[in-house]
Order: structure tokens, then sequence, then C-alpha cells
């Protein structure tokens, strides 16, 4: 089912990066640049992955992945490290992010990592097996569901997403 798995991996890395945009838009400058780098590749490889019919450049793609979700737990790590060191004040060295939405983005990226690492580690075999119709609607329709659950959730606990809401109550 090497079909279904790329249209996974292709699906959740869009879903990670519309996250990673969304949170750009609310970031201070140097995440704002480095989220939407990261957020514009994702999109650009999921989209591509959905076009092709062989996962596009599994090795760098899954180099991204886990460099994406190490990053965002370094500045896990370095926001904590600046709570707890000056009790409740900034050094400077932490910049705050959404944890859930960097959650759920961490968690579609360690998903692509994982199926990643299974593809790179198989190789390119030598006939792809074409799954039927209806497994493959019903694969999609259950992959984008997933995917449409976890980044919803997520683009709602960002600040733009907050930001949308108050002004939909608002409008009410």
């Amino acid at each position: 089912m090497a079909t279904m798995i790329r249209t996974w991996l292709g699906l959740a890395a869009l879903g990670a990066g519309i996250v990673h945009l969304a949170v750009a838009a609310g970031a201070p400058l140097v995440a704002t640049l480095l989220l939407s780098l990261i957020g514009a590749l994702e999109v650009a490889w999921g989209v591509t992955a959905l076009a092709r019919e062989q996962v596009p450049v599994p090795r760098i793609a899954l180099a991204g992945a886990v460099l994406a979700v190490a990053g965002w737990v370094v500045v896990l790590l370095l926001g904590a490290g600046a709570m707890s060191h000056m009790a409740g004040m900034s050094s400077g060295a932490g910049i705050a992010l959404p944890v859930l939405p960097m959650l759920g983005a961490a968690a579609l990226d360690l998903a692509c990592a994982a199926s990643l690492a299974v593809v790179v580690r198989r190789g390119r075999p030598a006939v792809v097996r074409q799954p039927g119709v209806w497994p493959y609607l019903g694969g999609v329709v259950a992959g984008a569901a997933v995917v449409a659950g976890i980044t919803s959730a997520c683009l709602g606990a960002t600040p733009v997403g907050a930001l949308a809401m108050q002004s939909m109550d608002m409008g009410h």
C-alpha cells in the first residue's frame, strides 16, 4: 500500500505545515521566519507527495521532520530553563509558542518521520501495488479526517485562531 502511505504522508505534511504557518503569524520575528520556512516547506512537500507516484526525497523529508520536532523541543527546554532560572522572568532565551498547536504539528511530523523511516529502510519496491478504488477512498477519508481533526484543533488554539473565534462571537 505504498500509494496509501504516500497519501497519508502528504496529508500529514500539509496539516503540520498549515499549523506551523498559523503559529508563525503570532510569533516573535525570528520564530516567524523559521516557522514560515518550515511550514512552507512542509506544504510544498505535502502537495508534491500527493501529486507524485513515489515519496519525494524521503531521506531529506525524514531529516526535516525530525529537525522540526527537535527544534521545538529545544525552544521548549530553553523556555522552561529561563522560567525556572529567573523565577518566572524571561531571560530572552525562551520563545513563547503556543503548546497545543506545536504539539499537534509535532505529532504530525513524528508520524511522517516514522513512516518515512520505514520507507527509507525498505527502499524502492520493484512494483508498486495500487490499491482498489474503494479501499483507497476509504483510506483517504480516514487519513483526512484524522489530519483535519488535529489541524483544526491546533488552528483554533493559535493566537490567530483565538482572534477569529472572538470576532465570530462578536458578530452574533
